[in-house]
């Protein structure tokens, strides 16, 4: 089943919802300078990384990823960048920001961030998106699915809480909109488009589950949704 769920994720532009205008307003936030040391810590395939080399072009970026797939196409498309197969919970050295697109809720959101405290520099932030209940009514397709995808996910008062017991400090967060969204599931459903014929039973059922997933957002979106978050240690 990996395999076939990494054929539908082969080629895609990124693996998390978020767009160019969340990533230029996190910056902001930030204040992350010129220069700066920037780490994307669950990079995927890049697409952030090109994002901030766009809007940093200076700085020194570095992608981590356990997929070492996305992490040979970043060396072949974006060679300005340092890219290493690693766990972003390992880290050696120290930013000005680690940006990290959906990713954190892999390891826990709080181990991360405290994973990451250390190798802040002097000032540094990190700006992270994890998805969150926005209701606490939500649909039961809705319940089901996240249930079974990420138990652990919060809505906003207990992220907050968590952030906070973390030892960090917000300095603006925001919901993703429905364009951060559509930047990932667009090319996944032409991607799944082209897979569909000739599929093998195992490569359906991940196509069947994905699109399932999808068709989910578009009917009950509203009650979950990606939360960026711009946090400094305390």
């Amino acid at each position: 089943m990996k395999d076939a769920f990494f054929t539908v994720h082969s080629g895609l532009p990124r693996e998390a919802p978020g767009d160019a205008d969340s990533l230029a307003w996190a910056l902001d936030v930030a204040q992350t300078p010129v220069r700066a040391r920037i780490l994307d810590a669950g990079c995927g395939p890049g697409a952030d990384l090109a994002l901030l080399r766009a809007k940093r072009p200076a700085a020194r970026l570095e992608g981590l990823d356990l997929h070492a797939p996305f992490i040979d196409r970043i060396r072949a498309e974006q060679p300005e960048v340092k890219a290493e197969v690693g766990d972003m919970l390992v880290l050696d050295g120290s930013y000005d920001l680690i940006w990290s697109a959906g990713a954190a809720y892999g390891p826990g959101v709080t181990a991360a961030l405290a994973a990451w405290r250390p190798h802040l520099a002097q000032g540094g932030v990190v700006a992270f998106s994890d998805c969150l209940w926005r209701t606490g009514r939500p649909a039961a397709a809705a319940r089901a699915f996240w249930d079974r995808d990420y138990p652990g996910m919060m809505d906003l008062p207990g992220h907050i809480a968590r952030i906070e017991g973390a030892g960090y400090r917000i300095l603006g967060a925001r919901w993703l909109g429905a364009a951060a969204w559509e930047a990932y599931y667009g090319p996944l459903s032409e991607r799944m488009a082209a897979l569909r014929p000739g599929a093998d039973a195992e490569l359906t059922e991940v196509l069947d589950a994905t699109q399932a997933e999808i068709e989910l957002w578009r009917t009950h979106g509203g009650d979950y949704g990606y939360y960026l978050s711009v946090v400094r240690p305390v």
